[in-house]
């Protein structure tokens, strides 16, 4: 295994929290969604499991070297806490009334 150099250490922290920033931002900023949250649940999910399958199979062929897995492991838990939370707040927000068929007369 690989040790991992105090540069890749800091720049690993830095990638962190730049994503723990940007998880915040838009965390916070879902209340004040106008338009139908769960078009935006389903593309978070879509991105969590994209990222998901790669790093399984970044960990499957680089036995060893953790550097890249760690990085994509952080993209895991960014997508998948903005999943959670729009998840939350689409099950918070209350139904809207279904406009697209016409009423009967």
């Amino acid at each position: 295994m690989q040790a991992f150099t105090s540069y890749e250490l800091v720049g690993t922290a830095i990638f962190a929290l730049i994503l723990v920033f940007i998880a915040y931002r838009i965390i916070r900023s879902m209340p004040k969604m106008a338009g139908n949250i769960a078009a935006f649940r389903r593309r978070t999910l879509v991105w969590t499991q994209v990222a998901l399958v790669l790093t399984v199979l970044q960990l499957n062929f680089k036995a060893g070297d953790w550097r890249f897995a760690i990085i994509l492991g952080l993209i895991v838990l960014f997508t998948g806490s903005i999943w959670w939370a729009a998840r939350y707040y689409d099950l918070r927000r209350p139904a809207e009334p279904d406009t697209s068929t016409p009423e009967s007369e």
